[in-house]
């Protein structure tokens, strides 16, 4: 471990020894090794039943029913409490799972339930994905648990397949039906363990429950017109899904057609692929730290595409593999990157219903993608069918280049306003939502040596912390304290609801970041551990100022005395 970068330790110590953390990702690994196994047990339960006819409906029932239904959920689940939806899903999950194998003998009521477990488990995804960001406490940490979640997402797409072919072996459908309802079961109890302080609504989210559920995924779309570098993400990570989707067609005409891997190949391209993802997703922990999401997932995306391009005109058994690979790590450095870039960009009181939508479209492109390819290679052979559709991705990338320099510029300066922020006593238990809502808000006043930031008797309408510079704070004369960077102050008037107590004055020139008074006020209102902490920061320095109030008199402040009084 000692030749492991700093930022990969500190990502993965800080998953493992966050609580919330530990179990939301041990309910994710057991809620999608279920979902693997149930894949595969349905499609042979399918097969058995009706044949190849069989295994299309089933393809046809896991996803258009779900995708129709994930925009609802995902507005559900900005109305309800988030642990009780995954909860609740679960549950619903094991129940129908376990209702399949009760039914294994009447096809239709087995389709049925199958259908019906397979929306409950969509909402699983994005839900968490929307929680996720409430778990944690820094957006450094959010990047390593979606690229630990991926890791996870890996191992569960190994072991659930694993574990379908020997119950199958060993037993029948029923049997694999019955693990499923087990593991549901069992990430609905760790998802139940989650303990955690949801954000306050505010008072404006009552008009909106009024409106319903139809007005929230209407909201979910005017969201992403109010984010638009949030919709640059969803259409690129769409653009990914088309061409993943005529990849799953492609796949085997490289493995039998254009190299002599043969049928047995297609296996062994999607096992490169599962390599490749592996490593990258590893490898992505170690960027918890960077300011550049944006370009790595543009880098992702456009590398999704140059391997197939080279397939196409090279030929080879090797590079086939090999570009599987590239195309395998690509996908994890998209997938970690995508849903922390969403996380970070989208208002966490609308996040989950974006999440969905999200979902919804991929799960659309990628159906589009596998029906399309087929009309492809008829027109332009399997050569051009393999250079068109690797292009699409880098010229999607070139189009949309600035967009995503855009995202890392504002991610970095919202990086820096966070680390002041997290400086300020009060601020340091926010969840990220909170401190990303507050960082992009954030202003910055720069006042001069000798001016006063406001005056005692002054209305209380902001709150400022020093990024640089010093100020004094006087009442009646007399200096009560110093403050220097990382420093705030405004706190008594905005909590208290009165007029300033005292007056403060720089003492240099001194650089502020500032807040309006209601974006304080909900921010520090927003959850009980921070109100704490702000009432007694604020009661403290009461208590301070009277005591001080007994002092002899001291002059206002010499701007070229060196230490700050006691």
């Amino acid at each position: 471990m000692r030749a492991v970068p700093g930022s990969y330790r500190e990502a993965w110590a800080s998953v493992t020894r966050n609580r919330n953390l530990r179990l939301a990702q041990l309910s994710s690994l057991s809620a999608w090794t279920g979902e693997f196994l149930f894949l595969s047990a349905m499609t042979v339960y399918a097969f058995d039943q009706d044949g190849a006819a069989g295994v299309g409906l089933i393809g046809f029932l896991r996803v258009l029913p779900a995708t129709v239904a994930l925009p609802w959920l995902g507005a559900l689940a900005d109305r309800v409490s988030r642990r009780r939806l995954l909860v609740i899903s679960c549950a619903l999950r094991a129940l129908t799972a376990a209702g399949a194998a009760a039914a294994i003998a009447q096809p239709a009521v087995v389709y049925t339930l199958l259908t019906l477990s397979t929306v409950c488990h969509a909402a699983y995804r994005p839900v968490l994905a929307a929680l996720f960001p409430t778990l944690c406490t820094t957006p450094d940490e959010l990047t390593g648990v979606n690229a630990v979640r991926a890791i996870l997402d890996g191992a569960a797409a190994l072991v659930g397949p694993l574990a379908a072919a020997a119950l199958l072996a060993a037993y029948d459908p029923a049997a694999a039906f019955v693990a499923v309802a087990l593991l549901a079961g069992a990430a609905g109890v760790l998802a139940a363990g989650l303990r955690y302080e949801s954000p306050r609504p505010a008072a404006a989210d009552d008009q909106g429950d009024r409106a319903g559920v139809v007005a929230d995924v209407a909201e979910g779309l005017r969201e992403l017109r109010r984010h638009p570098r949030a919709l640059d993400v969803i259409v690129l990570g769409g653009g990914q899904c088309l061409v993943r989707g005529a990849v799953t067609v492609l796949a085997v005409v490289v493995a039998v057609q254009v190299t002599d891997l043969g049928r047995p190949g297609v296996g062994v391209l999607w096992a490169a692929f599962g390599v490749g993802g592996f490593v990258a997703a590893m490898a992505s922990i170690g960027a918890a730290g960077s300011a550049r999401l944006g370009t790595l997932f543009g880098a992702g995306i456009a590398m999704w595409g140059v391997p197939i391009v080279l397939v196409g005109l090279l030929t080879g058994s090797s590079v086939a593999v090999a570009a599987f690979v590239v195309i395998g790590a690509a996908n994890a450095l998209v997938d970690v990157a995508g849903f922390t870039l969403l996380q970070r960009l989208v208002p966490d009181q609308t996040l989950a219903r974006v999440l969905a939508l999200t979902e919804a479209v991929f799960s659309l492109a990628l159906a589009l993608g596998s029906l399309a390819i087929p009309f492809v290679l008829t027109a332009l052979g399997d050569t051009g069918a393999l250079v068109a559709t690797g292009c699409l991705l880098p010229l999607a990338v070139a189009v949309r280049w600035a967009g995503l320099r855009a995202i890392d510029a504002d991610i970095g300066v919202r990086k820096d306003r966070i680390v002041l922020l997290r400086r300020v006593g009060m601020f340091r238990l926010l969840p990220v939502p909170a401190i990303e809502s507050l960082a992009q808000r954030l202003g910055r006043s720069r006042v001069p040596a000798q001016t006063d930031v406001f005056r005692k008797g002054d209305p209380g309408d902001g709150f400022y912390v020093i990024e640089s510079g010093r100020v004094a704070v006087i009442d009646d004369g007399r200096e009560i304290r110093r403050l220097g960077p990382g420093d705030a102050f405004g706190e008594i008037a905005l909590l208290r609801a009165v007029a300033r107590t005292a007056t403060v004055r720089a003492l240099e020139d001194t650089v502020l970041a500032t807040l309006s008074g209601p974006q304080f006020v909900s921010a520090v209102t927003g959850s009980s551990a921070t109100s704490s902490t702000a009432e007694q920061l604020v009661i403290g320095y009461l208590s301070e100022d009277r005591e001080r109030h007994a002092d002899p008199p001291r002059a206002d402040p010499d701007p070229e005395r060196g230490t700050a009084p006691p």
